[in-house]
């Protein structure tokens, strides 16, 4: 999903490793906007996998007049990429090492997933994975039209929007999620897989939006959902991402009626 807005605001590497040895410099760029968004979830998959990726930030600039200046991702980083691929969109990865454009978020984390050994250890932990990253995508979809005016929520009526997104729409996704997990630890079984970034990401973002409303934490009806949030809040892999900069970024784009 590639969202008006734009430029290349800073560029810096993401470490998590904590060797001081010298080491080449990463092979993976991955470019987003400077917000958690749909990226959080690759930022999370390489902090966890103590890989160092590079992080290309864009920041949506606000016009003075109005509107959102989109032109230096559109006019500056974008047209390169897109003669290695023209499908090119935000998120996207591109691998140096075989100079592969990847673009589209499913893509993006499956790719990442096999890059960082994310994807179980059977068929059965895989398609469990893909199952909970695609359901965790419909829920997604259903948040963008609450958050973001594309398809008539306004500033005016947002919180019902929210109230009702909160009450009609998330249970549904969140009894699926409850059954599904059932009482493994993880989405797909024993360990971590790509199934659980974004699952925990929408999650967070769902707490974060609730609070902000006045409204309860949506995991409270749902223990075992609950207790798979806290699980993977104090993954120690994942310790530096959650006390750094990245999980500190706004949820969402400055056009959105929730920010952070």
């Amino acid at each position: 999903v590639e969202m008006e807005g734009l430029l290349f605001a800073r560029q810096r590497s993401t470490r998590t490793n904590s060797s001081t040895q010298p080491r080449a410099m990463p092979t993976l760029k991955h470019g987003y906007w400077n917000i958690r968004g749909l990226a959080a979830p690759s930022r999370m998959m390489a902090a966890y996998a103590g890989v160092e990726m590079e992080d290309v930030q864009y920041d949506i600039v606000v016009k003075p007049e109005g509107g959102f200046d989109g032109s230096a991702w559109f006019a500056k980083d974008k047209p390169a990429l897109a003669e290695k691929n023209p499908m090119v969109n935000l998120p996207y990865v591109h691998d140096t090492e075989n100079d592969l454009v990847v673009t589209q978020s499913t893509a993006v984390y499956l790719y990442l997933g096999r890059k960082f050994n994310l994807c179980g250890s059977t068929p059965v932990e895989l398609a469990r994975a893909e199952m909970a990253l695609a359901q965790s995508l419909d829920l997604r979809d259903a948040l963008i039209k609450v958050v973001y005016p594309f398809t008539g929520t306004t500033a005016e009526t947002y919180p019902k929007v929210l109230e009702d997104h909160l009450t009609k729409v998330v249970p549904g996704h969140y009894t699926k999620f409850e059954g599904f997990i059932g009482d493994l630890p993880f989405i797909a079984g024993e360990s971590v897989t790509l199934g659980d970034f974004h699952l925990w990401e929408m999650l967070d973002q769902h707490e974060l939006m609730a609070k902000s409303g006045g409204h309860a934490s949506p995991l409270a009806a749902y223990p075992k959902l609950s207790a798979f949030y806290a699980r993977f809040r104090e993954l120690p892999q994942l310790k530096a991402y959650f006390d750094g900069a990245d999980y500190k970024l706004p949820v969402n784009n400055k056009m959105s009626f929730f920010i952070k």
